[in-house]
């Protein structure tokens, strides 16, 4: 062989090997590792958990994503990360498809420092991808951590808010800092002249005596080298929830627990290294300040007269300023406030005003919102503007467009006695809005002390709620049910205050009832899983010596009132939170105590008006403590608590069986399983007639009857008898419901199931009383109390409804259905179409990644679009076209024809039919089926 020879055949063999090599290789797949989060929070500061858990999202485009593997690294230098070491936790290669809630195994957490991390994500056996670095900071981990002291006023506090200061150096060039700030009460925080932080309304409420929230913030950019001013301005709150002569306040009593105080420790690290604190102790400063009144409930008054000029500038005399001194603390353990915060999320314009006389200004928002007002104002030195809102004009019973001649609506005291007074100071052009309490509105009115018009005004609503990001959208064919989810969007926005709330003006309490029967619709519509994770820990707090969860959590503001239906919020939400988020921890952290509360339980069927009957709950304490249904058309509550009680009672008991088996604790499980048959025996003997197939009334009461479906209650050669006492009696009501806010949340799932999604439809659609159309023919934008309109018309408990757009119009079945796995992994996609509907898109950002839904049809035709996040599988259920044989494609493809599966598309495993309806399964990815019925 010659050497040319050689050297060609060499030249061949050197190409042919790459080639070879690639032409072996599977195909990379083009995804990112995104959506990083830390206790469900994105790079968030002042985590407290020893083991904070983990989650990510993997984003592609391409079918059949699956994660085969994971590897997690964490460490305290962004350098290390990038260059992929983890020097304080490196999981190594894990064999594992989970994404969500992984805990971090590493060496133990140390206060107050910034740690990063980041996911390597496998595919398969040669392809892995790297997130990009995610971060978080701790907050301060041990009580020892902690140098500041309590501080308030050497005077009793009972209506102004006072102003704090303290000057203090920074030596050195500052590498970062941090501050660790929180309140009995509510504060404002500054650092030289300027506000630290978006948050208002802080800290959250909580039952001080046993938690207080803190926030942590970065303020290494609000600090400089020399001379630092950092300032307060302390409000009531609910810490201090003293009445008022002529001002509105909840309650019978004054719910004071002390002078408000203030806690705060600036961490400073310098570029050398070294550390400073600054913290708040007896060498702080304190004068009274230009809010002459803050309460709650009443309202806030600013006296811009009292103002004082560069309080925060270094140069500033102190020496008329009184010292500080150490406060009795809260008594609670001081705990991170791992949720999103209250912020002002949005500025609305009015839409109309008038000035129906000298001196009053009337301004329509044109949507009722939770929050407060913003003024700005040109008038005489000393000249006072009183601001209120309300809900009505003209005191009617429902909303309008403002038109001239209108006036506010004075019949509520909670909207007559809730104002704002505000002193003019005189200057060109002052600005206002409180800081220490919110409302609810959608009409204000401003009116001047002399009757004599403002030079100039201008007047917005600041929308106020927990910054809860929205993970949910729903839109269809129909417009009044599109309506009815802003209508549900809003009053979920302006009952999320730290906590959920009952109403935004009235009462603002953490009801647990209104909370739990709309804690799945805010799964679907808010990235929601931190603000439910605090509420369980104010469920705990509130927690009484006996095992009863009160019906208000925390119980210090709101009132009392409700029954078994309440307290049970603590075993449902725990039992949804796990499966909506694959939250295990929440299980298990809440174990012992949703124990204590059965054994509440139990004992309270042997104590109640008739204690021989132990597996009855019968009425106990007073009427308010043991409410059954609540807020049914033309009734307060329904007509046999009892009914409503037990079957909270065995619900709970069939739930806590379940929930001890999936932690291993199996002697429990036993007997809440035993103890659980043995009560709804007792439940059918005591309010079951299978002569009439009703339970607890003579008469239909759908609540009771939805009840008894929904728990599995009804022996199963009378169900169908107990199902058709339903769909009778609302079309005895012309198409209506006849359930309260219990009632609501189960009317859906039990006649779409039953395939009666035309009714559902039709009850949901209905525009005369009682109907969700009712309140929107008469101008509502948020959601009502009361059916027939009567007192609040910003409740969020009847947005149940939501969850039938979602789930099943929009078709994206939860896990709570039976068929989506928990938190996602696999997804059960079902459109219930009503006849008159034509088309529907939904989409929910869910904790597995972004599933939509978007339908239309037409005739004899079915266009399905359908995206499945990676590292998911889905079985898509087309709809049935009466029997009739139909041909059904993806992407133009045929898949489907004379009843058998055609042809083959990647992503897709299997097609069958069932039931009439042609079942599809599929992997991660983008789908477009076809669905045509063959004449």
């Amino acid at each position: 062989m010659n050497k040319s020879f050689k050297l060609c055949i060499t030249g061949v063999i050197l190409f042919l090997i790459p080639a070879l090599f690639f032409s072996s290789c599977k195909t990379a797949p083009e995804l990112t590792v995104d959506g990083l989060k830390c206790e469900y929070l994105t790079h968030p500061t002042g985590i407290d958990v020893e083991h904070p858990r983990f989650t990510w999202k993997i984003l592609s485009k391409q079918r059949g994503i699956t994660q085969k593997a994971y590897r997690i690294i964490a460490g305290r230098k962004l350098s290390d990360l990038k260059s992929k070491t983890g020097t304080d936790w490196d999981s190594g290669k894990t064999l594992s498809g989970e994404t969500t809630n992984i805990p971090y195994e590493g060496a133990a957490l140390k206060s107050d420092e910034n740690y990063y991390w980041r996911v390597c994500v496998w595919t398969d056996d040669e392809h892995y991808f790297w997130s990009e670095p995610a971060g978080f900071h701790t907050g301060l981990m041990k009580n020892s951590d902690w140098k500041a002291k309590w501080i308030t006023t050497a005077e009793e506090i009972i209506h102004a808010s006072p102003l704090l200061r303290k000057s203090f150096r920074a030596e050195k060039e500052i590498k970062s800092a941090y501050a660790f700030v929180t309140a009995g009460g509510i504060y404002e925080f500054y650092l030289n002249g300027k506000k630290v932080g978006d948050h208002v309304l802080d800290p959250a409420v909580t039952n001080y005596r046993k938690t207080v929230l803190y926030s942590t913030y970065d303020v290494t950019r609000m600090l400089k080298t020399g001379v630092n001013i950092a300032g307060a301005m302390l409000g009531n709150g609910a810490y201090n929830g003293r009445k008022a002569k002529d001002r509105y306040s909840w309650g019978g009593e004054n719910k004071s627990l002390g002078n408000p105080c203030f806690l705060a420790q600036i961490n400073i690290t310098y570029a050398d290294g070294s550390h400073a604190v600054i913290a708040t102790d007896e060498t702080w400063k304190y004068t009274g300040g230009p809010v002459t009144f803050n309460n709650f409930y009443g309202g806030e008054d600013y006296d811009a007269r009292k103002e004082i000029d560069n309080w925060m500038a270094a140069e500033f005399d102190t020496r008329e300023w009184k010292n500080a001194v150490i406060a009795r603390a809260p008594g609670g353990v001081l705990k991170s406030q791992l949720m999103p915060p209250i912020r002002v999320t949005a500025t609305l314009q009015p839409v109309a005003q008038t000035n129906p006389s000298p001196g009053v200004y009337l301004f329509d928002l044109g949507q009722n919102i939770a929050g407060w007002w913003r003024i700005q104002v040109k008038g005489k030195p000393g000249q006072t503007i009183r601001i209120r809102g309300s809900e009505t004009l003209n005191d009617s019973l429902f909303a309008k467009p403002l038109e001239k001649g209108d006036v506010l609506s004075t019949k509520f005291k909670y909207h007559a006695l809730v104002w704002s007074d505000y002193t003019l100071r005189g200057k060109e052009q002052e600005v206002y809005e409180p800081r220490f309490f919110y409302s609810g509105f959608r009409y204000i009115e401003v009116a001047t002390s002399d009757k004599n018009n403002l030079e100039n005004l201008k007047v917005e609503g600041r929308v106020v709620r927990s910054a809860l990001e929205r993970t949910g959208t729903f839109t269809c064919s129909d417009t009044l049910l599109n309506r009815i989810h802003q209508a549900a969007l809003w009053s979920i926005k302006a009952n999320t205050i730290s906590y959920p709330t009952d109403c935004p003006h009235r009462e603002k309490g953490a009801y647990n009832g209104d909370g739990q029967v709309i804690a799945e619709t805010s799964m679907h519509d808010f990235d929601i899983a931190a603000f439910y994770t605090n509420w369980l820990n104010d469920m705990r707090d509130s927690q009484e010596e006996n095992g009863r969860i009160p019906n208000t959590s925390p119980t210090l503001v709101g009132g009392m009132g409700g029954g078994v239906a309440w307290g049970s919020a603590y075993i449902l939400l725990p039992w949804w939170m796990y499966h909506y988020f694959n939250d295990t921890r929440v299980l298990k952290e809440h174990y012992p105590t949703m124990k204590k509360y059965l054994r509440y339980l139990r004992k309270l069927g042997t104590t109640d008006k008739n204690p021989d009957e132990p597996y009855i709950i019968n009425d106990f304490d007073s009427y308010w403590y043991s409410l059954g249904e609540w807020c049914a058309p033309g009734q307060s509550d329904g007509p046999n608590h009892p009914v409503v009680n037990t079957f909270y009672y065995y619900y709970n008991t069939l739930l806590m069986s379940k929930i001890a088996k999936l932690l291993g604790e199996e002697k429990d499980a036993r007997y809440f399983a035993g103890l659980s048959d043995t009560i709804k025996a007792a439940f059918n003997k005591k309010f079951f007639n299978s002569k009439t197939g009703l339970y607890g009334t003579e008469n239909t009461y759908q609540t009771y009857q939805l009840l008894a479906l929904v728990g599995d209650l009804v022996p199963e050669e009378y169900r169908e008898k107990v199902f058709q006492t339903i769909t009778e009696d609302i079309k005895d009501r012309d198409g209506h419901l006849n359930t309260g806010i219990i009632g609501t949340k189960y009317l859906w799932p039990v006649l779409v199931e039953r395939g009666y999604n035309d009714l559902a439809g039709e009850i949901a659609t209905q525009t005369t009383y009682p109907g969700y159309g009712y309140w929107l023919e008469n101008n509502a934008t948020t959601l009502l109390e009361e059916w027939s309109g009567r007192n609040s018309h910003n409740h969020q408990m009847f947005g149940s409804v939501v969850e039938y757009f979602y789930k099943f119009i929009g078709g994206i079945q939860s896990p709570m259905e039976g068929h989506t796995s928990i938190g996602y992994r696999h997804i059960h996609l079902q459109p219930e179409i009503p006849a008159k509907l034509a088309s529907a898109q939904a989409s929910v950002e869910t904790i597995a990644g972004e599933i939509v839904s978007e339908w239309k049809k037409d005739g004899t035709s079915f266009e399905y679009d359908v995206t499945i996040p990676a590292n998911t599988t889905a079985t898509v259920v087309l709809p049935a076209f009466n029997d009739k044989n139909v041909i059904v494609t993806e992407g133009g493809v045929e898949i489907w024809n004379d009843d058998k599966k055609r042809g083959s598309v990647p992503g897709i495993d299997t097609v069958k039919k069932a039931k009439g309806q042609v079942v599809i399964s599929i992997r991660s990815g983008e789908y477009h089926f076809k669905a045509t019925a063959k004449d």
